[in-house]
């Protein structure tokens, strides 16, 4: 995007837009009505959020309004370092001069981009010099009048930096944050930016690519939209980066594939993942049959334990939430650490519209010479500062005992100070069962309340689906695969309200099924069949050519000879090995045997049933023992011995 933007240029932030224009564009252009409910006008607002997420462009945006509006409203723009001198009195000065020509120019708007390093916390450390320039600024925004026609607008994208004098009503009335986009956010934005090509992205492919986009800002989708461009670039024109002339281009034959895009994406690291990376995803498609009744159980309990302005719910759940006294909060505990691995990052990636503040081993002691206890403090105060948040607290256990007591202390009378009048959604997970819990960490959640989920090893009727798509996959081919890879796809660009009514679908669907392991083969059979015929039939993209790339249409022989590699009595007779030999496993032992498997079907294309024999005879002969199972053979072991 180039040239004069304007709020249609904004995209995914209208709620910010909205507050803009009643906290500085009303008061401006409608004071006669301020004037005659004698109401003070706000006199500051303070845009604060992470890198990249708009601030400055709302700002700018803002200036294009005025200027279109009716009556004409100044705009003034300064960085907070433009204002610094290293001469005395030279910086109060730049100040003060600031503020005459918004005297005489009103009504007008004054905006200081990185305000942080104008008005720094005052404190004994700090210099003289700064501390004159912030009692300057706190004086001459005092000295406006309540119908001075004076606005002054700050961004910075530290808030805690800032001079708390200057953060408080009558200065910085009030303060808007600006959060990472969340997928709304991030397909409009996509859009605005691919608005003005003449040859654009279908909106099902956007769809997609915001799914795909987790932890993007907004400065990250812009340099992905000109990245994908200079992919098309060089997948058209390579010459030009031999040739010492200029190359003529044609740009209408220029056209931005999804090749285009994906490429990209691989190529730019986002802003927010360069500081920390936020363990944000979906369920993977191979995982999906063991943990999808689970995420959707943990979801509908959030839906009880959070009030309705965290997460949308119906009706039937408002009721629910009033009853806890304590802000929602949910552990996830067990021996199995899939909770750690796939639902945690599952359950933020459905709530990604919520700030995620994480706190674990590493955020703990990742500043050298600073005690855990202030790590503690600075996190759940950063999460207060966001409200609604949600503060994730993957592997308690994994630091629990390396802290001292007094980060311990400090860590649970945080938790249990928080009531229900804050909005912040505590997500811990323990590696360990509930019975072997601290008692401290044990007291803050309420059982009785759905507050404590203990996530179990996945049942039979789990395990037989796992490794039935495994050997579904294996007899379908390549085809299954592209469709199985575009089905999983499509579900993850769903937007959140979507997925979670398909998942209430599913769960009242499941509760009517009785448990029949053939027949839940035979329907996942049936959808993957209705699956491909939506994919051949009405899909994005010849299929028939993705076919001939990728599909095993090309080569007839080798397609009957994948159509064959399984009977139906080998699969009964590999499942029902499976299903016993897997008894009591977690979800990471599973995930290494399905691993092992697709090795030995992937070594050899034409006999499927002997590799995968031998890899399964491997695993009942050297193969993995839980370890309750392990402690019980001891036990026989040794009573055995005594008699």
């Amino acid at each position: 995007m180039s040239g004069v933007k304007d709020f249609s240029c904004v995209g995914g932030l209208e709620t910010h837009i909205r507050i803009v224009k009643e906290m500085v564009l009303f008061p401006l252009m409608y004071g006669d009505i301020y004037a005659k409910f004698n109401l003070r006008p706000p006199r500051g607002l303070l845009f604060y959020g992470p890198p990249g997420t708009g601030k400055t462009l709302v700002a700018s945006a803002l200036a294009v309004e005025c200027s279109n509006s009716d009556r004409k409203v100044s705009f003034i723009s300064r960085k907070g370092s433009d204002c610094l001198s290293k001469w005395v009195g030279e910086s109060e000065k730049k100040l003060q001069k600031i503020f005459q020509m918004a005297q005489q120019s009103r009504p007008c708007i004054i905006f200081f981009d990185e305000v942080d390093g104008l008005a720094p916390v005052r404190s004994s450390r700090q210099d003289f010099v700064h501390a004159s320039v912030v009692s300057t600024l706190l004086a001459l925004m005092d000295g406006l009048d309540n119908n001075s026609e004076i606005i002054v607008i700050g961004a910075t994208n530290r808030p805690d930096a800032i001079d708390p004098a200057l953060r408080r009503p009558g200065r910085f009335d009030r303060e808007l944050y600006f959060p990472l986009p969340c997928y709304a956010a991030r397909k409009d934005i996509l859009s605005i930016h691919v608005k003005s090509w003449k040859q654009k992205p279908p909106q099902k492919f956007l769809a997609y690519l915001a799914s795909k986009t987790v932890g993007f800002c907004g400065s990250d989708l812009q340099a992905l939209c000109t990245e994908a461009v200079m992919c098309c670039v060089r997948r058209n024109y390579p010459q030009i980066y031999t040739t010492k002339s200029k190359y003529h281009i044609n740009e209408r034959s220029l056209k931005v594939e999804k090749l285009d895009f994906i490429k990209a994406q691989q190529n730019i690291v986002p802003a927010s993942h360069r500081i920390s990376i936020a363990p944000v995803k979906t369920l993977s498609s191979e995982i999906r049959p063991l943990l999808q009744d689970r995420l959707s159980h943990i979801m509908s309990n959030l839906h009880v334990v959070c009030p309705p302005e965290m997460i949308n719910s119906d009706e039937s759940y408002k009721k629910a939430s009033l009853h806890s006294t304590n802000c929602p909060r949910i552990l996830l505990c067990g021996t199995d650490d899939c909770h750690t691995r796939h639902l945690g990052p599952a359950v933020l990636h459905t709530l990604e519209h919520l700030p995620c503040h994480i706190l674990d081993v590493t955020t703990l002691f990742e500043e050298t010479g600073r005690a855990a206890e202030e790590s503690i403090i600075q996190k759940v105060k950063a999460a207060r500062h966001t409200l609604p948040s949600l503060l994730y607290v993957p592997d308690v256990l994994s630091w629990w005992d390396l802290v001292e007591e007094a980060g311990r202390v400090v860590f649970t009378s945080l938790i249990r100070s928080l009531d229900r009048s804050v909005h912040i959604l505590v997500l811990i997970t323990a590696k360990c069962s509930r019975q072997d819990l601290p008692q401290e960490i044990l007291e803050l959640f309420n059982e009785h309340q759905g507050e404590i989920q203990q996530i179990d090893s996945p049942n039979a009727t789990e395990r037989e689906n796992y490794f039935y798509e495994l050997f579904l996959r294996t007899n379908s081919g390549s085809d299954t695969l592209s469709q199985k890879s575009s089905i999983g796809d499509m579900s993850d660009s769903l937007p959140p309200r979507k997925v979670k009514m398909e998942t209430r679908m599913r769960a009242k669907l499941g509760s009517l099924i009785p448990e029949n392991l053939g027949r839940s083969r035979s329907a996942t059979a049936a959808a993957a069949a209705v699956a491909g015929k939506r994919e051949r039939g009405g899909g994005e993209g010849p299929s028939a050519k993705r076919q001939r790339l990728h599909g095993p249409a090309g080569n007839p022989l080798r397609a009957s000879r994948s159509a064959e590699r399984l009977s139906e009595t080998q699969m009964q007779d590999l499942l029902r090995r499976l299903v016993r030999l897997t008894e009591g496993w977690p979800c990471q032992q599973l995930e290494s045997l399905r691993a092992s498997l697709e090795w030995a079907l992937d070594s050899h294309e034409i006999d499927a049933y002997g590799p995968l024999n031998d890899c399964i005879g491997h695993f009942e002969a050297h193969g993995y023992c839980p370890d309750y199972l392990r402690r019980d053979s001891k036990l026989d072991s040794t009573e055995s011995i005594i008699l």
